[in-house]
């Protein structure tokens, strides 16, 4: 008896216990397992949110193989606009602006292939990403002889793997303002850093024109 009275003991004593903390028990299971998928549901749709600015970019980038066709050229300006618009958040918004400055270049629209690079300066921590935009901006600058803006551009980049063209932008810029002394030194340090292997032909009868000049 007293083994089946201890059994009721612990029926009531539980039946206590869940009248007053049965619901705080259940709301907190439910609060938790609520947790759990709706973090699974928002990683789930992080995840589809990336692959669908990774869609538009593939798609961006075929259209850019045959930039000249007028009809692509209006595809990537919709598609970049696109990623601007409704996948801001991730890097594929950035990039696609490095294909509409293409564009713009590809049409001699200069300034708004400036405006769209300078966007891409201004927006983004990448190191790499900025040192792309930065030398397709100085490059711009030397176009519309823009050349003091274009020098101090060039300074701003500090990369190693880029300072071979960077020194050899520099001496096209230089020539162009007239100083052949400091063009003829701007393409030697290109010339070392891009080493021989990797020197265009463009490079070797610039730096020759000058040194025989």
């Amino acid at each position: 008896m007293s083994e089946v009275k201890t059994e009721e003991e612990q029926i009531e004593a539980f039946k206590t216990w869940w009248k007053k903390n049965g619901t705080s028990l259940v709301l907190a299971v439910a609060v938790g397992v609520g947790g759990y998928f709706g973090w699974q549901a928002w990683q789930s749709s992080q995840e589809n949110h990336l692959a669908e600015a990774s869609s538009l970019y593939q798609s961006l980038t075929e259209a850019s193989a045959n930039i000249e066709q007028e009809e692509n050229q209006k595809t990537i300006r919709y598609l970049a606009e696109q990623l601007s618009d409704e996948y801001d958040d991730t890097g594929y918004a950035l990039y696609g602006q490095l294909f509409v400055a293409r564009v713009a270049v590809q049409n001699g629209e200069y300034e708004a292939a400036l405006e769209a690079l300078q966007s891409i300066v201004s927006q983004t921590e990448d190191a790499s990403l900025t040192t792309i935009a930065n030398v397709r901006i100085a490059r711009l600058q030397a176009e519309l002889e823009q050349y003091d803006d274009a020098l101090a551009t060039l300074d701003s980049v500090d990369a190693p793997a880029f300072a071979g063209q960077v020194q050899e932008l520099r001496g096209d810029i230089m020539l162009a303002q007239g100083d052949r002394d400091g063009a003829r030194e701007a393409y030697e340090a290109a010339a070392a850093n891009l080493g021989e292997d990797a020197q265009s032909p463009l490079l070797r009868v610039k730096l020759k024109d000058l040194v025989s000049g």
